[in-house]
């Protein structure tokens, strides 16, 4: 559970000291007004009312975010690629950002946890053949085939779904995992199909320097303004040399993404897996 659960009071990012409600909130500037509101208001709720609330809130906003950018590539306003570039981007980072709506309960990370499996269920299922829905093939998959959301998509939830489960929000090393997969993975691609032609790897030609580039920059900043996050509420304590090692993890992680392992073992495993491990060394 959270160390903050009875009200501790606890050194802010800010330069503050503030009293941490129940649930582990704080008023600390940075911190956006929205989510402290909710948060603040969910306290005098009971903590599985409240974690019920949560999960139903973030699992609402989380389809609206989908649908919106949806909305955006039906109307030209980028490609159906870019579309599912970019919901594989901020899908997960926006899920890790609703994490301080949940109480200091300790089971309130299961709550959270179950919406990303909750979805890979249904994944599977129309994967499988078991759930009919076309529109879901066509708006996840790459080629049109049902098969394709047994793979990267659902991979993708169970890495959620982990991150929640295994470190929550008062360790660095799940939220660095899960933004390397997210940011990092996903701007690899973007930056890589738009400037990797011409500079292929020596070891992958299917990858570019550009793209890991694009990696290396997109999952640092994705890490780093999420770290600020959870640090601004008080969950976790950031100082320099966690940027650091952030960006340590960024270029191992880009590296590990440049290999051509996708034949034994999906990127979204294969990132997050290196970010966990070399975070548990260096998130000291």
């Amino acid at each position: 559970g959270d160390a903050r659960a009875e009200g501790v009071s606890v050194p802010r990012a800010c330069g503050a000291t503030a009293r941490v409600a129940r649930g582990g909130m704080c008023a600390a500037r940075g911190v956006p007004e929205a989510i402290d509101g909710v948060a603040r208001a969910a306290s005098a709720l009971d903590a599985p009312t409240r974690d019920a609330c949560a999960a139903a809130l973030t699992t609402v906003g989380a389809f609206v975010w989908v649908k919106a950018f949806d909305a955006l590539a039906k109307r030209g306003v980028f490609s159906s690629a870019l579309s599912r570039k970019l919901v594989h981007i901020t899908s997960g980072t926006f899920y890790a950002a609703t994490w301080p709506l949940f109480s200091a309960s300790v089971d309130a990370r299961w709550f959270a946890a179950f919406i990303p499996l909750a979805q890979g269920a249904r994944l599977f299922g129309i994967g499988s053949g078991l759930i009919d829905n076309a529109n879901a093939v066509k708006a996840v998959s790459r080629e049109g085939g049902r098969e394709e959301l047994l793979k990267g998509p659902l991979y993708y939830t169970v890495v959620l779904a982990a991150c929640a489960g295994a470190y929550w929000r008062t360790s660095p090393v799940g939220l660095v995992a899960l933004t390397m997969m997210c940011g990092g993975d996903g701007f690899a691609d973007i930056i890589g199909r738009r400037f990797g032609s011409g500079n292929p790897l020596p070891w992958n030609a299917q990858k570019s320097f550009a793209g890991s580039i694009g990696f290396i920059i997109g999952g640092f900043v994705a890490a780093s303004g999420l770290l600020a996050y959870f640090d601004a509420f008080g969950f976790i304590d950031v100082v320099g040399a966690t940027y650091v090692s952030t960006a340590v993890i960024a270029c191992a992680c880009a590296l590990v993404e440049s290999l051509p392992l996708t034949d034994f073992v999906d990127d979204n495993f294969s990132v997050a897996l290196t970010a966990i491990a070399l975070g548990t060394l260096l998130y000291v």
